[in-house]
């Protein structure tokens, strides 16, 4: 009896010829198998499922061309400043961003009155002492008789004092417009400005052919990384002889 009694304590029965479940546990044990019965079946159901949810889509037809880099319609295989922009311009303003600024003569260039009017090549330089941002103005210079035959209008934005600006403009006798631009007002508006984090304007060149058209552009990785005149002028003529066509 005092085995019998302390085993109940236990909620066990332990009779001398075999052994017995108590009741609650056994109704413990048949829970827990029903509950495991439905976890499994649950599993089972949920795996068919998945496997058809997660059929993989085709993948986007290669000529899509909202999953590729294009460049306009109208550029050509021919060596010029849109095939280096494409490679190296992360974004660019998907619309020319239009000022109306006062150049250091005087002049108030309105660059929608310009847009779809003639041919524009509007850079962006960096400095005025620089000999790279020399040479380059001192180049256009040389060939802005060819420009003006084209009719198309050089535009430069200077990132320097109009001081200054007007210093290098006599002493390099250039005689398209100039933009003086110290706060970066319109280097930022163009995206050329602080690329790098470093408060500065990256060199660039935007083209436009006479029906306002962003043809060509370079935005400089490195200092020296700009246009040549003939690559402009190329794109430009190129851009004119297909709208005569």
């Amino acid at each position: 009896m005092l085995a019998v009694e302390c085993s109940r304590r236990r909620g066990l029965v332990y009779p001398l010829d075999n052994y017995l479940i108590y009741m609650p546990i056994r109704k413990f044990v048949l829970a827990l198998l029903a509950m495991m019965l439905v976890v499994v079946l649950a599993a089972c159901s949920g795996s068919s499922g998945s496997d058809a949810a997660h059929t993989p889509s085709s993948p986007a037809s290669a000529e899509d061309p909202s999953t590729g880099v294009g460049i306009s319609e109208t550029e050509t295989a021919s060596p010029s400043p849109t095939t280096s922009a494409a490679e190296k311009v992360p974004s660019a303003p998907p619309l020319a961003p239009v000022f109306s600024v006062a150049t250091i003569a005087g002049e108030t260039i309105r660059l929608e009155d310009l847009l779809g009017e003639v041919p524009v090549y509007l850079l962006f330089v960096p400095s005025t002492d620089n000999e790279i941002d020399r040479s380059q103005m001192s180049s256009i210079q040389s060939r802005h008789g060819e420009f003006e035959e084209l009719e198309a209008k050089v535009v430069v934005v200077v990132s320097d004092l109009p001081i200054d600006v007007i210093e290098m403009r006599d002493e390099l006798g250039l005689e398209f417009p100039l933009i003086s631009d110290p706060l970066h007002v319109v280097a930022a508006d163009w995206q050329v400005f602080d690329l790098d984090n470093e408060g500065k304007v990256s060199p660039a060149s935007f083209v436009f052919d006479a029906h306002g058209k962003m043809i060509a552009r370079l935005i400089a990785a490195v200092p020296d990384d700009r246009p040549s005149v003939d690559e402009v002028l190329y794109v430009i003529e190129e851009s004119l002889s297909v709208g005569a066509a």
